[in-house]
């Protein structure tokens, strides 16, 4: 599916996050089913910073999640949207490092906007902020990230989906992520917290015990507050939201109530499911890939699944 065919359910998704922006507000969704009935409750392990408590409204920006209608306030630039670039662990202040330009410049005011006066590509516009960006390799402050290298990973995402920087034109609207991983990359879990009011991570789940879908829309997974760097909002099981770069499966659906997620066995509901049981299957991927849930780190259009199957449930 390519960034346009795309656009039109992301954009409808984001009109009914937007009616109820990160607030946490629940709807009533108490008729809801689910696979077993709700006895236990667990909470995740964390590796460093922890989630702040949220105590106020929590409102996303209103633009459309891809194309459309962004308020430049006062810029009459022809395109504009928002960035984020976390190289090895930081996470980079545009306004600061990016050279302003005809093409392509960064928002003093906005943090993680991004103006163009031009068409650019999204590795021009990198070029800007002196980032040397190629499809399989990314150059900055003199260290050169290649993905031949064992454990680096690069990512460019614009909103949700993988693009080639030098091939992929920016786009009025579009919401962009760059990210460089090594392993030598030092990320708490859940990592620093992002404000609603900056680029954050959002992307799907499908959960299944048995053949039956867990459906996140329910009020227990929609409580407000229950934790800021990961949570479903406005009742509505699509999308999540991840308010940190450094939020892995793991902890994410731990924060869950009656769920617990480890690297090689699933707690749903007061019952522990293990690959190291017979006839148990426990299964995490992201985009149809397996994953190590304890440490990967949920990306911006990631789609998780997660399968429990038990021969006693066949």
């Amino acid at each position: 599916m390519n960034l346009r065919t795309r656009a039109l359910p992301l954009a409808l998704v984001a009109l009914l996050v937007v009616t109820a922006g990160c607030s946490g507000l629940v709807s009533d969704n108490s008729t809801a089913t689910d696979v077993q009935s709700d006895e236990n409750t667990s909470s995740p392990a964390t590796t460093g910073t922890t989630s702040p408590a949220v105590t106020e409204t929590h409102q996303e920006p209103t633009e459309e999640r891809t194309g459309g209608d962004r308020e430049t306030d006062g810029d009459d630039a022809a395109t504009t949207g928002l960035m984020a670039v976390v190289v090895d662990g930081d996470r980079l202040n545009l306004s600061e490092t990016v050279e302003g330009s005809v093409a392509f410049r960064a928002d003093d005011d906005e943090p993680d906007t991004w103006h163009a006066d031009d068409s650019v590509t999204l590795a021009g516009a990198l070029e800007s902020a002196g980032l040397d960006a190629d499809s399989d390799s990314l150059s900055y402050g003199g260290t050169t990230y290649s993905e031949s290298t064992d454990g680096t990973q690069l990512v460019y995402r614009v909103n949700g989906e993988s693009v080639n920087p030098v091939e992929y034109e920016l786009a009025d609207g579009d919401e962009v992520w760059v990210l460089v991983l090594t392993e030598e990359t030092d990320a708490s879990v859940p990592g620093e917290y992002i404000p609603p009011d900056r680029l954050h991570v959002h992307g799907s789940v499908e959960f299944k015990v048995n053949g039956e879908s867990l459906d996140f829309s329910r009020d227990k997974w929609q409580a407000a507050g229950h934790n800021s760097h990961f949570h479903f909002e406005g009742g509505h099981a699509e999308p999540w939201h991840a308010h940190s770069w450094s939020v892995t499966p793991a902890y994410a659906f731990s924060t869950l109530e009656d769920i617990d997620v480890n690297r090689n066995s699933i707690t749903y509901n007061g019952t522990t499911y293990s690959d190291e049981d017979a006839g148990t299957t426990v299964l995490v991927t992201v985009n149809g890939e397996p994953v190590d849930p304890t440490g990967y780190y949920l990306k911006d259009g990631d789609a998780v699944r997660i399968v429990i199957e038990t021969e006693e449930g066949a």
